[in-house]
Order: C-alpha cells, then sequence, then structure tokens
C-alpha cells in the first residue's frame, strides 16, 4: 500500500510517522459533533487488532443483524471525510490511516462514523458536521 505517510512494519509492529497519526486523531477529535465527542475518544483511545479478520469478525459480533448496513454506512461516511480533509485541509491519506492502524475495522471507530453520519443526515445536510464546515 502507498500512503502519503511513512509506514515501517518490523517484528508484527506498524509504525506510523508521529505527525501524521497526530493530525488525524486531532482532526477526527477536533471534527467530531460534541455529543460523539467521548465515543472518538474512547474509539482513538482503543488499541485495535493487528488483526484485519478477528477485528471484522469481533465488529460483526456487535453489530448483529445490522452490521452489512452499519459497515456500508460507516465506509460512506469515511470515504466522504477523506475527501473532505484532503479537500478543505490538505491532510492526505485517512482512509490508509484508518487501514494501516486498524481503526478501520475497529467496532468503536465504526460506531462513531456511523452516528456521525446519522447526526448528519437527521441535520438535513449533505455534507459532514464539522466545526467551520
Amino acid at each position: 500500500m502507498t500512503t502519503p505517510f511513512r509506514v515501517k512494519r518490523e517484528n508484527g509492529l506498524v509504525h506510523i510517522e508521529a505527525a501524521a497519526d497526530a493530525a488525524f486523531r486531532k482532526a477526527l477529535l477536533d471534527g467530531v459533533p460534541t455529543p460523539l465527542w467521548p465515543k472518538m475518544a474512547e474509539a482513538l483511545g482503543a488499541i485495535p487488532t493487528g488483526n484485519t479478520r478477528r477485528a471484522q469478525r469481533e465488529a460483526r459480533r456487535h453489530f448483529g443483524k445490522e452490521a452489512d448496513a452499519i459497515f456500508a454506512h460507516a465506509a460512506t461516511f469515511a470515504a466522504d471525510l477523506h475527501t473532505f480533509l484532503a479537500d478543505r485541509f490538505g491532510l492526505l491519506g485517512l482512509l490508509d490511516w484508518l487501514s494501516v492502524t486498524g481503526f478501520g475495522n475497529d467496532y468503536r471507530m465504526i460506531k462513531v462514523f456511523a452516528e456521525w453520519a446519522r447526526l448528519s443526515a437527521e441535520m438535513g445536510k449533505k455534507k459532514l458536521i464539522v466545526p467551520n464546515g
């Protein structure tokens, strides 16, 4: 995978440039709607499993019958957020960061993205709810 930031894999661990990791974490915490801030902080405080299949199974168990719909909703939202961060702030690679860190398959992050998307839809907006957005 080619990313806009350096990734180093060593002894089963993935190392990401500290500046890139900090930028994505800050963007997510700064941008998430206030009611979801604690959930985003919890999601970012988690240590996602490095095993993609195990994380996907865990997320599927967490969401149950609605898993496929929630995954699709969250993935669409993440793609929109990826574009927004790149276009508005020049912050490239959110989807790469989610993938490399394992957050993209973590049920906590999926839950926050799905709820963020739901809040945006409830507000009747076609765009993301973000400060100064």
